[in-house]
C-alpha cells in the first residue's frame, strides 16, 4: 500500500508476488465467497507465479504488471459490490476480461501513477481483508459492505499520498541512472528527437 513504486523499481518479483496474492485471495473470495483455505491457496499460486513471470516475461513487464492490476481492480469491485460466487455470471467475468485489458492499456501512457494507485488499492484491499479476519476471528469473511469499501478507500488515498511524496527520494537510490543503457527500471526513456 505505501512502496509500490519503490518495489517495482528495487523489489521487482516482490511486487509481482503481491499483486499475484491479491489476485488469488480475491479470486478465491469471489469464486466461494469467503476467504477460506481456497482463497489463500491460490493466493500463494498466483504470488509464485507472478513472480516468476517478472523474470521470465521481462520485456512484456509493463503489460503484464497493467494487466494483473486491472485484474485486481476488476475483483475488488465485483467483491466489493458482493457480486461473488461460482454462478455470479457472464458479465462478472467480462468486467475482467476488461479491466485486465483496459489496465493494460492504461500502464503504458502513466506508468508511475498507475503502479501507485494500483498498489495503494491493492494493499489497502489486503489490509481490509486482513483486519477483518483478525476482527473475526477466523477465515469466513470477507471485504464487501459500505465501512470496509469506505476504510479501503482511506488506506488508498493515505497510500498514495505517501507514494507521491516519497516518490523523488526513491528513484535517485536507484542504483543505476534511469537514462543509462542497461537500467531495468522499466520507465520509458524519453529522447530528443533530431
Amino acid at each position: 500500500m505505501l512502496f509500490g513504486l519503490l518495489l517495482f523499481y528495487a523489489f521487482l518479483p516482490l511486487l509481482f508476488a503481491f499483486i499475484g496474492f491479491d489476485i488469488g485471495i480475491l479470486l478465491g473470495r469471489w469464486l466461494t465467497g469467503e476467504i477460506g483455505a481456497i482463497a489463500v491457496g491460490l493466493g500463494i499460486v498466483f504470488a509464485i507465479v507472478l513472480a516468476f513471470a517478472s523474470y521470465s516475461l521481462e520485456p512484456y513487464r509493463r503489460i503484464l504488471l497493467g494487466t494483473s492490476s486491472g485484474i485486481v481492480a476488476g475483483l475488488a469491485l465485483v467483491v466489493g459490490l458482493g457480486l461473488e460466487g461460482w454462478f455470479s455470471g457472464f458479465i462478472n467475468l467480462l468486467l475482467l476480461l476488461a479491466a485486465g485489458v483496459i489496465g493494460g492499456c492504461l500502464v503504458l501512457y502513466f506508468f508511475d501513477a498507475f503502479v501507485i494507485i494500483t498498489s495503494a488499492f491493492a494493499g489497502a484491499s489486503l489490509a481490509v481483508a486482513g483486519a477483518q479476519l483478525l476482527l473475526r476471528g477466523g477465515l469466513h469473511s470477507g471485504i464487501s459492505g459500505f465501512w470496509p469499501s469506505i476504510a479501503i478507500m482511506i488506506l488508498a488515498a493515505i497510500g498514495i499520498a505517501w507514494q507521491l511524496s516519497n516518490a523523488s527520494k526513491w528513484l535517485e537510490w536507484l542504483p543505476v541512472p534511469l537514462g543509462a543503457s542497461g537500467a531495468s527500471s522499466g520507465r520509458q526513456e524519453k529522447t530528443p528527437k533530431a
